[in-house]
């Protein structure tokens, strides 16, 4: 017995019922997917860089393309959070290098400043890298201490002045680190090494 075509039509309200419930569908799967935590490339982005300041000289082209990716779909926000760690990284790294070098023997020195030159190299690379409007030519940003940017300490109204113990360490600190770029400019300069330049 043949069908009526009444009876092979879904009625006009079971199709505005599907309709509707798929529209809920794709809207209640867009708005999970926006909503949703994105998660951060943060963490992976500085272990990569952090090896690349550890291993020091020309980084791995390949490593450098995969830290240029990320940081290219990286927010403003993760980014700046990427550079404060790299920051922190090359901070401590450069103290470790410095307190080496002027405790370790004189036989020692040259190649602990070899060292430096490789992971000055490296920093080079790596600052580019991590800034997606930086020109290869020119030279990059050094990373700065605590973040501070260009407005440096003295703008925080609520900052105490330094007392003067704090501010003779402050001094003695930088004298041993000119020290020890005198030396390193000296040392490659002897060996004919041309240092990257920052700003």
């Amino acid at each position: 017995m043949a069908r009526s075509t009444a009876d092979q039509k879904p009625s006009t309200p079971r199709v505005a019922t599907m309709v509707a419930g798929l529209l809920l569908a794709v809207l209640a799967a867009v708005g999970i997917w926006w909503f949703w935590p994105k998660s951060t490339r943060v963490p992976q982005t500085v272990a990569l860089a952090k090896s690349l300041l550890d291993h020091g000289g020309k980084p791995d082209n390949q490593a450098i393309r995969q830290l240029v990716m990320s940081v290219d779909r990286m927010p403003r926000d993760d980014l700046f959070q990427l550079w404060r760690a790299v920051g922190e990284e090359w901070r401590r790294l450069r103290q470790e290098a410095i307190d080496r070098y002027f405790t370790a023997p004189a036989a020692e020195k040259p190649q602990l400043l070899d060292e430096e030159i490789e992971r000055l190299k490296a920093l080079r690379e790596l600052m580019i890298a991590l800034n997606p409007q930086a020109d290869p030519d020119d030279p990059p940003r050094m990373p700065r201490e605590g973040g501070r940017g260009r407005r440096g300490r003295g703008n925080d109204p609520n900052a105490k002045p330094p007392d003067e113990a704090a501010r003779k360490a402050e001094a003695d600190r930088r004298a041993v680190v000119e020290r020890y770029e005198e030396a390193l400019a000296a040392h490659a300069k002897s060996r004919r090494i041309v240092l990257p330049t920052f700003r």
